[in-house]
């Protein structure tokens, strides 16, 4: 008779854990974190994400980051293929294709030797 009651418990838990919401979350991390470092010689006012077909814009970092400085952190539901713009006292930067997986990003922002705004990700 034990047996039969642990069995039922065991039905019991796993059921109500497949209920309680989408079991990919359990494996999946579905939101980004970004952290921004800016040590190019421009202030980052703001980045932007471009929806897939170009309609919406909607800002994700609102941080002013001088250079030198480090954002707070952003947290988003954004994992996949996105196009993203960097926002600077001195004019706008559009970077194409960046796929977020979920989980925590960190950002780098430097100079290149053209004077070009050049980002890595660590």
């Amino acid at each position: 008779m034990k047996m039969k009651n642990l069995f039922v418990l065991v039905a019991l838990v796993v059921c109500s854990l497949a209920l309680s919401g989408c079991l990919s979350h359990w494996f999946v991390d579905s939101t980004t974190r970004l952290q921004v470092e800016n040590q190019s010689s421009r202030t980052i006012v703001g980045i932007d994400v471009i929806s897939e077909d170009g309609t919406r814009t909607w800002q994700w970092v609102t941080d002013t980051i001088a250079p030198g400085e480090k954002s707070r952190v952003y947290e988003e539901d954004l994992v996949g293929l996105f196009q993203i713009q960097i926002k600077t006292t001195t004019g706008a930067y559009p970077i194409d294709e960046i796929r977020f997986d979920g989980g925590s990003e960190y950002v780098i922002f430097t100079d290149d030797k053209d004077g070009f705004l050049h980002y890595e990700f660590k």
